[in-house]
């Protein structure tokens, strides 16, 4: 008997089974039969595993993924999980199959957090292949993935971050400027070189963050929404707008020397007529060459842990501080910098505790 169409190849299945007996017998096993063809109808089929990632990739739901995302699935879908679990038929997988991987993993010096990323998409993809009805359930949801210690984020310090800014001002004072825009905003590094002019309002003392520039060796170097998708402006005060001015004068400059400057040029500028910005890489570079020539161990992104730390510690309110960053939600900035309001509760309770003291 048929037990339903295969919903990947379109090729329907058989059960069948010889019966020695009468026909009480044979009706008997008839319904065994039945039941199981039922069972298998809505989820037998034949594909892999592999399959399941390849079309999940493709699918409409991937296509806004970022760049950087995308590579990141890839890289673990080809190096890590087709390797172990690739070759296996998607409605035989297990959680142990899971979990044996997430072990491979671990010993092969993966980080935790890697191997999350890794469970979250075979989540994803098998629950994907549960909608397309592909599967019946979804085995992710049972494996049990390794916990990621919460990590406590480090910044640089006021006087860390002048000694970076006058460094790479020898190096590049282009670099050194976005830096210490970066500093001053806590704005991501994409959404930096992503200024244009027209994006700086200095008559009303706001810099709007409009998109982002990004790079993978996937894609190259695209210019693309920001990471929440959504724009945001941020109140400027002397020293930012000094900042602007000075890139904006330096682009003009250019014109003595007969370079015709676009209509909206960048504000951190790679050609002499405002046309390209940065590559994102480059800044990241030469802020690590310069906090090794300086003996400190900080990355580009903890320039903006710098910003956000300090908004903080002097008592800024979380909703405002998430603005600036440009997070999805206060959720995340509370977090991420739990540790500075921990410090804060302590001053809170000395403060009480002196009021009511005598």
């Amino acid at each position: 008997m048929s037990a339903g169409k295969d919903p990947v190849t379109g090729k329907y299945k058989y059960l069948h089974k010889t019966v020695k007996g009468g026909p009480r017998i044979a009706d008997q096993e008839l319904a065994r039969l039945v039941a199981t063809s039922k069972q298998q109808a809505s989820a037998n089929t034949s594909v892999t595993v592999e399959r399941v990632l390849d079309e999940w990739m493709k699918a409409p739901v991937n296509r806004k993924l970022a760049p950087s995302t995308v590579q990141g699935y890839t890289n673990l879908i080809k190096s890590h999980i087709k390797p172990a679990v690739g070759s296996i038929r998607a409605e035989d997988l297990t959680a142990r199959h899971l979990d044996e991987l997430y072990e491979k993993m671990l010993d092969k010096g993966l980080s935790r957090s890697r191997i999350r990323h890794a469970h979250a998409v075979m989540r994803r993809a098998l629950g994907q292949a549960v909608k397309w009805g592909w599967l019946d359930r979804n085995v992710a949801t049972l494996a049990s993935p390794p916990s990621v210690p919460k990590a406590k984020t480090k910044s640089p310090t006021p006087l860390e971050v002048k000694q970076i800014l006058e460094a790479t001002a020898v190096i590049n004072e282009q670099v050194a400027a976005c830096f210490a825009l970066g500093a001053l905003t806590g704005a991501r590094r994409g959404e930096i070189l992503g200024l244009r002019w027209s994006d700086c309002d200095l008559e009303s003392h706001v810099l709007w963050f409009r998109r982002s520039v990004s790079y993978t060796s996937l894609s190259g170097v695209i210019v693309k929404d920001t990471k929440t998708h959504q724009e945001r402006k941020v109140a400027v005060g002397d020293v930012t707008e000094t900042v602007i001015r000075s890139q904006i004068n330096l682009l003009r400059s250019m014109c003595a020397n007969g370079f015709e400057i676009v209509s909206d040029p960048y504000l951190f500028f790679a050609l002499p007529d405002g046309s390209r910005t940065f590559h994102p890489d480059t800044l990241s570079k030469i802020f690590r060459k310069v906090c090794d020539q300086l003996g400190l161990s900080y990355n580009l992104h903890e320039l903006r842990h710098f910003t956000a730390s300090q908004l903080v510690a002097a008592g800024v309110d979380i909703r405002t501080v998430s603005g600036r960053l440009g997070h999805a939600d206060p959720s995340i900035t509370l977090r991420i910098y739990s540790h500075v309001l921990e410090a804060q509760d302590r001053q809170a309770s000395e403060h009480m505790e002196k009021i009511l003291e005598h």
